[in-house]
């Protein structure tokens, strides 16, 4: 006949084996766990104690205890490495999870996948023939001395009285072909042209024809060179006024730079015809 074993009958083979390795038993179970915190002793100061007060001291014992019991499993825990195919076999389920959601994105059940959109690759368009292709700076006003004097022959001699108020306002429009002292001395002196278009009840003076070109041997103070030219301007106004008329002012003007590489400016007005 055989005799089966009483679950609560503890194992003496176990226990046996458990005394040869000279260590305490590990629970292994929670149902261990609480059967082995129920049989732990209490201290003999906390169990010698009656009431109310063995009470509050039996929980504040068990509560510190618990706090030891959970720091030392987190200590055990951190001596234990992780195997190594716990990530792998992590990676491998996010893959199949991933798959699965591309395979059925569908929520109603749909058993086909959808195609997968090709990116659209556009080519980049050809350069134009008809484009020319840069090779230096492009040349601007500052570069030529005779596009600076014109430039700065069409600002200075337009002037708008009723707007302007004076003729300081055509002497800003024409300051960034100018020199700073050259500008400094127009403001300050009185303009002849603006005065007579005050009293000519002129709205504007206005630039139609500009013609700059070199001066003759007589009208040249000095010969040119490299950093200073001189120029001659012949500039036709037309007048809006009660009595619209016309005309024309020839200037000789100084064109000078600080050097080869500096920009050119118009340093002197010489001379001012009627």
């Amino acid at each position: 006949m055989t005799h089966e074993k009483d679950p609560r009958t503890p194992d003496t083979d176990s226990a046996t084996s458990r005394r040869k390795s000279g260590r305490a038993p590990v629970p292994q179970s929670a149902a261990e766990w609480r059967e082995l915190l129920a049989r732990e002793e209490l201290p003999p100061e906390i169990d010698e104690l009656r009431g109310r007060k063995r009470r509050k001291a039996k929980r504040r014992w068990r509560s510190a205890r618990r706090d030891e019991r959970t720091e030392w499993i987190r200590e055990e825990r951190k001596k234990t490495p992780t195997p190594a195919v716990i990530p792998v076999i992590a990676l491998i389920v996010a893959a199949a999870v991933a798959g699965a959601a591309w395979l059925w994105p569908d929520h109603h059940g749909a058993d086909t996948a959808k195609p997968k959109a090709t990116p659209t690759v556009v080519a980049p368009e050809a350069p134009s023939s008809a484009s020319p292709t840069p090779t230096a700076s492009a040349p601007t006003v500052a570069d030529n001395p005779e596009a600076v004097a014109r430039a700065f022959v069409t600002a200075y001699t337009e002037r708008r009285p009723v707007q302007d108020g004076s003729h300081k306002a055509a002497v800003q429009r024409a300051a960034p072909y100018a020199s700073t002292p050259l500008v400094e001395n127009l403001t300050k002196h009185d303009d002849r042209d603006f005065n007579q278009l005050v009293a000519a009840q002129a709205t504007e003076a206005k630039p139609t024809k500009v013609d700059v070109g070199r001066p003759s041997a007589k009208d040249r103070p000095a010969p040119d060179t490299s950093v200073r030219v001189y120029l001659q301007a012949d500039v036709t106004l037309d007048v809006k006024a009660t009595d619209p008329y016309s005309y024309t002012r020839h200037l000789t003007i100084e064109v000078a730079r600080a050097d080869a590489a500096s920009r050119w400016m118009v340093t002197r007005v010489l001379g001012l015809e009627e």
